[in-house]
């Protein structure tokens, strides 16, 4: 189901189509009819930036007033000093800023169809401008001056002097409708916050949800270089933010609380997934899972690194967080077989944890890959606790290791098949 188109959406649509005027003409009605459609003023900001123009900064300080840091932070490379914007948001949204357990304003209404006045309709080039200008000089908000704002995840853990270069590391990026951000089994290079506007995301022909206002999204790519798992495409025309992996590793190798938080989460974001979309998981009833993922242990594999080895007993049962790993067999000659490549929610070694032999498989790891490690000791702790889990690691192992099992077999019988003709 598609979006819903407003005024607004037509005025983005248009922007981004190249139709800067009309853009500009819409928002300037919208904002002069009612000085609360700030969403009109963030799109107006932007067009007065391509004609040269500086956005005031104290636009800037009605969407902190709002607590609304991703379109505060979309209009801050316009204003005449982009670096006192950044540090007015990171003032209000640090940990050690005014944040507090409060909710956003709410957006305003969608405005209705609006009707162009004739002087409107007909200004062009510096006319047009200077009348942007004025209109977003009286975008206002009722939300306080100085009134706390919501603790937002991320951003809000980290002390301003942190937060603010942090901030730095986004970009603005429009999206049109239709467009991904991201394509499933591209290299993830990016982690996103959406701004304005809604994204579906998909694997394959499957929904796996939708994001709004403040999501955050592709932040996998910041502890794993496996290609992405989905795709994110815009439904309307969208805002985001975009900062660069490149940029991010560097602001935490420089600056110890950013890499600190930027890990803390994105293992908060994992275990939140995997907890909602893993089968072994699923096994456990929802408030016991939080307790049991707690008992796991989180490791790191680098590519072409081994987690399961053919022939030996596994001391541990892992759950792939992030990345992925190749499962391989080996036939009657010692010839490799690929028999699976697994992914964020699936489990490995569970064969010889609980069937209680050597592993039939190396599992390597094909990218960077995070994985949880539920050890011996913690794993029989969690079967007496969790007896369900058992059950549903007894009949997954039971089903690999026959399928492990065919697969050896078949491909013995191909190759027999073959010296005998």
């Amino acid at each position: 189901m598609s979006a819903r188109v407003t005024t607004l959406d037509d005025a983005w649509a248009a922007l981004l189509a190249g139709e800067v005027d009309e853009a500009t003409r819409t928002c300037v009605a919208l904002l002069e009819a009612d000085p609360g459609q700030v969403g009109a003023a963030a799109l107006l900001a932007r067009s007065v930036h391509l004609a040269g123009k500086p956005t005031p900064l104290a636009l800037v300080d009605v969407f902190v007033r709002r607590g609304d840091l991703p379109n505060a932070l979309s209009i801050a490379g316009f204003t005449p000093d982009p670096k006192a914007a950044r540090r007015a948001i990171a003032a209000a949204f640090a940990s050690d800023g005014r944040t507090d357990d409060v909710a956003p304003a709410p957006p305003p209404l969608p405005a209705g169809r609006i009707t162009l006045d004739p002087d409107l309709a007909r200004a062009r080039g510096d006319a047009l401008v200077a009348r942007a200008q004025a209109a977003l000089a009286s975008a206002e908000t009722d939300a306080e001056a100085g009134a706390p704002v919501p603790a937002l995840p991320l951003f809000s853990a980290l002390p301003a002097a942190a937060l603010e270069p942090l901030l730095g590391a986004f970009e603005p990026r429009p999206l049109a409708a239709g467009e991904a951000a991201i394509h499933e089994g591209d290299e993830g290079k990016e982690a996103f916050v959406v701004v304005r506007g809604s994204l579906r995301v998909t694997r394959g022909e499957t929904v796996l949800a939708e994001l709004g206002p403040g999501a955050i999204f592709g932040e996998m790519s910041l502890v794993s270089d496996a290609p992405r798992a989905a795709s994110v495409i815009a439904l309307e025309p969208v805002l985001l933010l975009a900062a660069s992996r490149a940029d991010l590793e560097a602001l935490a190798a420089k600056t110890r609380a950013i890499g600190e938080q930027l890990s803390s989460f994105c293992r908060r974001r994992m275990l939140s997934n995997l907890m909602r979309h893993s089968a072994i998981l699923g096994a456990v009833s929802p408030p016991d899972r939080r307790a049991l993922v707690e008992r796991f242990e989180t490791r790191r594999f680098k590519r072409g690194e081994a987690l399961v080895t053919l022939g030996e007993k596994t001391e541990g049962l892992f759950l792939i967080a992030s990345g992925a790993v190749r499962v391989q067999g080996r036939d009657a000659d010692g010839e490799t077989l690929e028999l699976a490549t697994l992914g964020p929610g699936d489990v490995v070694g569970e064969i010889s944890l609980v069937l209680r032999r050597p592993a039939t498989a190396d599992v390597v790891a094909t990218h960077q890959t995070v994985a949880l490690e539920l050890k011996h000791e913690q794993f029989q702790s969690a079967i007496r606790q969790h007896p369900e889990l058992l059950s549903e690691l007894y009949e997954l192992a039971t089903k690999r290791e026959e399928e492990t099992r065919t697969v050896v077999a078949q491909e013995t019988l191909d190759v027999e098949d073959v010296v005998l003709l």
